[in-house]
């Protein structure tokens, strides 16, 4: 009795440990996974979750990229923004704030990632745009809440609106869809009307904040900049990538480990259970072997005449 009390509190413990390592194993398995869509010189797409409980989106959530084509396209600004106040300076026009060429990165990318993103997570993005050389490339989310796109310009070029104008309203934006922007707007855009919607006519392409240049002989030697440009951005690519792989490795080397754990804790219990198994028949066996002998009549005096 007992040796079946000590295993049986020696169990407890074992069988709490088991379940937060397992525990442990499944959060680290899903830090490990990929959220990155894509990755390159033009630029990124990827899954990032909310940590905001309250926050819940309709995903994944099915768009046509020809539909998210023309969101792309639809926003834009006003050259020459003047600060904060978003009011346009001398009668600006309105300019979009991607090129053809940004929306046919972003476009397919961003409708896989609608489709892959989890009720709790969005889809950032962060594009190097082809509008100017030395612009500030642009950062910005969009999710999926309650039948309306929502899209959030971050860094860059600013959207003071969208076309056709029937078809978005704006409010500020959410702290997690604004990534670190204190005054970014986000885009409700109604996407089922955009599916029925002509692709927006073209317009000049907004400019972000340009980069001074240092010097005026930068602009005599274009062919020699664009080179040295792409040469940077293909290594901080490969940069990116070895660390992402080495990242990975690291998570798939302790999730070894631990389940090298895992398995002999599995089998040290087993043995433990057979041992116990095997005593509590010993004692069975020997209970039913053990019988207790038969008592003796006790003799009777028989009395002689």
């Amino acid at each position: 009795m007992k040796r079946y009390l000590t295993l049986t509190n020696v169990r407890s413990p074992i069988v709490q440990s088991l379940v937060g390592i397992a525990a442990c194993a499944l959060v680290i398995s899903g830090c490990a996974g990929g959220t990155k869509l894509a990755h390159n010189a033009k630029g990124s797409v990827y899954l990032e979750e909310v940590t905001d409980w309250s926050f819940e989106a309709s995903h994944p959530a099915v768009i046509d990229q020809l539909t998210i084509t023309k969101i792309v396209k639809g926003l834009y600004g006003n050259d020459n923004i003047s600060g904060s106040s978003r009011m346009s300076a001398g009668g600006s026009k309105p300019m979009r704030i991607f090129s053809d060429e940004d929306a046919e990165f972003l476009s397919p990318l961003l409708a896989q990632g609608l489709s892959k993103a989890k009720p709790e997570q969005i889809v950032g993005f962060r594009v190097s745009s082809s509008a100017g050389s030395g612009s500030e490339p642009t950062t910005g989310s969009i999710y999926v809440q309650k039948g309306s796109l929502y899209l959030t310009i971050g860094k860059g070029a600013k959207p003071t609106g969208f076309l056709p104008e029937s078809a978005a309203r704006t409010e500020p934006a959410p702290s997690y869809a604004a990534g670190g922007s204190l005054d970014a707007m986000t885009m409700i855009i109604d996407y089922h009307a955009m599916a029925q919607a002509p692709m927006p006519a073209a317009m000049p392409i907004a400019k972000a904040t340009p980069i001074t240049p240092i010097a005026p002989m930068m602009a005599a030697a274009p062919a020699v900049s664009d080179s040295a440009g792409q040469e940077v951005g293909e290594s901080e690519f490969m940069a990116q990538r070895l660390s992402d792989l080495r990242v990975a490795k690291e998570a798939l080397a302790k999730k070894d480990s631990e389940i090298n754990m895992l398995r002999k804790e599995s089998e040290w219990m087993k043995r433990e259970l057979r041992n116990r198994d095997e005593e509590i028949k010993a004692i069975k066996s020997t209970k039913v072997s053990v019988k207790p002998a038969p008592k003796k009549k006790s003799a009777q005096a028989t009395h002689i005449r």
